[in-house]
């Protein structure tokens, strides 16, 4: 069997409370905060996301006045410092909305159906 979406992929952006962390800039990595977010938030790990076949964009970004931050520098690598720490990090998820699961059989259904 397949599952494929019969619909066309939508974004959506959910603006969520800021999280503080205490960290060394110097010796943390990007990567690391990024991991530290996601557990303060309870999120599933990344490796166990849903991804589609194709969908080669990293789940998860750090940003820092609109330039991505790689996750295997350091903060202060990134230009974050004591003085200039508000980054953004962004999670992308999937979310199935509108789906059908094809086996080739009579009983093939989607979520539309009754």
């Amino acid at each position: 069997w397949s599952l494929y979406w019969k619909e066309s992929m939508s974004t959506k952006t959910d603006i969520l409370d800021p999280v503080v962390l205490s960290v060394d800039e110097k010796k943390t990595k990007v990567g690391d905060v990024l991991q530290m977010v996601s557990s303060r938030m309870s999120w599933p790990p990344k490796q166990e996301l849903l991804r589609l076949e194709g969908f080669e964009e990293p789940w998860e970004l750090c940003v820092l006045n609109g330039k991505e931050c790689m996750e295997d520098q350091t903060l202060a690598d990134c230009g974050i410092t004591k003085e200039n720490s508000t980054v953004t990090t962004v999670r992308k998820v999937l979310v199935a909305e509108g789906w059908k699961i094809k086996t080739g059989g009579l009983d093939d259904s989607d979520s539309s159906a009754s």
